[in-house]
């Protein structure tokens, strides 16, 4: 398959990247340049449509990543600007190209409940993908109208979209950060102390290419379990949210955010826990240009 990644210089597809280019032909899109120069990359804005069919012209598929984050202290109207219009740039630069299978990087930020103004509680846990959706910041309600732009397309045009809602994405070189807070249950208490390693969040996306789902669909990527180092989440969940309703029995490390629809419909199987973030700590960030994930067998 063609392939292309909006969003080519950031994080995510640091990762992606190296493992998608062994299956598929690439192109990184971006306004920066990838720092991985080995890759095929076209230069523009996620807003410039005509740069964007350019680059879409005979691709099969659009990984788009590109996004705008509101706590990296980015002006609210520059997020909205980025990530909505982007948004349906990509989307309709997608459809005018042909391009028959989109990927939409979305978040659990759509929920609302980590960068609440106005804190509330879940409604329920574990939390799966029919749970309300309450942003209150520039960043989750982006994520949350690209969501139900992409749903619209593909009742009225002939593409299929997959949102993929990532947790926080850890990557190697975030460990103290990671552990640091795992000592204080209250200082991830907002984000549910969710969590995904980025080398999960690489094999949602490599099952979602592969699925042969039709239209549109949304899921849930996150770990199993919490990002705590002395978890017991039942009374975690009483303490921090006693209006929370517990759907069923949770184990002292599970996870609050429920990814079996992923399981179910994408074949998606998590790998990483949060015991390998604590025996990293010692490691070091990876290089730029490194391919440090292997491939997956799916």
């Amino acid at each position: 398959m063609k392939l292309v990644i909006t969003g080519g210089s950031g994080k995510l597809a640091r990762y992606l990247t190296p493992v998608l280019v062994r299956d598929h032909e690439i192109l990184l899109y971006d306004k920066q340049h990838s720092q991985q120069n080995q890759f095929p990359y076209m230069k523009g804005e996620i807003t410039d449509i005509v740069k964007l069919r350019k680059a879409f012209q005979d691709a099969d598929g659009v990984i788009h990543l590109a996004a705008l984050r509101s706590r990296y202290n980015y002006q609210p109207m520059n997020v909205m600007a980025t990530n909505i219009l982007g948004t349906f740039c990509v989307l309709e630069a997608a459809r005018t190209e042909g391009v028959e299978k989109l990927l939409f990087s979305s978040s659990d930020a759509v929920l609302g409940i980590a960068q609440s103004v106005n804190e509330f509680s879940p409604e329920y846990v574990p939390i799966d993908e029919k749970h309300p959706l309450k942003p209150q910041d520039p960043y989750g309600i982006s994520k949350t109208l690209g969501e139900e732009m992409c749903r619209c397309f593909t009742e009225e045009y002939d593409i299929d979209i997959v949102a993929l809602r990532f947790s926080n994405i850890f990557c190697p070189g975030d460990e103290q950060k990671y552990l640091a807070d795992a000592k204080d249950p209250s200082a991830r208490r907002k984000s549910l102390w969710a969590w995904v390693h980025v080398e999960d969040a690489v094999c949602a996306i490599e099952c979602a290419l592969m699925s042969d789902l039709k239209g549109y669909d949304v899921f849930h990527i996150a770990a199993e379990d919490v990002c705590l180092s002395n978890p017991d989440i039942p009374n975690l969940v009483a303490t921090y949210f006693p209006q929370t309703q517990i759907r069923r029995h949770l184990s002292s490390k599970e996870g609050l955010i429920d990814c079996s629809k992923a399981k179910h419909n994408l074949g998606f199987q998590l790998r990483r826990r949060f015991a390998d973030v604590e025996g990293m700590k010692s490691s070091k960030p990876p290089r730029k240009n490194h391919g440090a994930i292997k491939p997956m067998k799916l």
